[in-house]
């Protein structure tokens, strides 16, 4: 008969398994949030329209992203609503 004490602690054997599967899994991860942050590079390249858009739309066609728009983007203009004054024109 086993001894609560014994029955608590992990096999000793299987220890070292599980520690290089831990530290697997840790470097799998880091390599995991390196790659979502270069993908999330390539999202913000293809969507900014400062860049050449035939570059922009090889790289979503690539990457199986959606087409980047072919309109510039236009910031919004603050109004007296939001707590801002927009500049009269000259």
């Amino acid at each position: 008969m086993t001894t609560p004490s014994a029955a608590a602690e992990p096999n000793p054997s299987r220890r070292p398994d599980a520690l290089r599967l831990a530290t697997d899994l840790h470097s799998a991860e880091n390599e995991l949030r390196k790659l979502r942050g270069r993908v999330r590079e390539a999202v913000d390249f293809v969507h900014d329209p400062a860049y050449d858009l035939a570059a922009r739309q090889a790289l979503a066609q690539r990457m199986g992203l959606p087409e980047p728009s072919r309109t510039l983007a236009v910031p919004a203009v603050p109004t007296r609503q939001q707590g801002h004054t927009v500049p009269a024109a000259h």
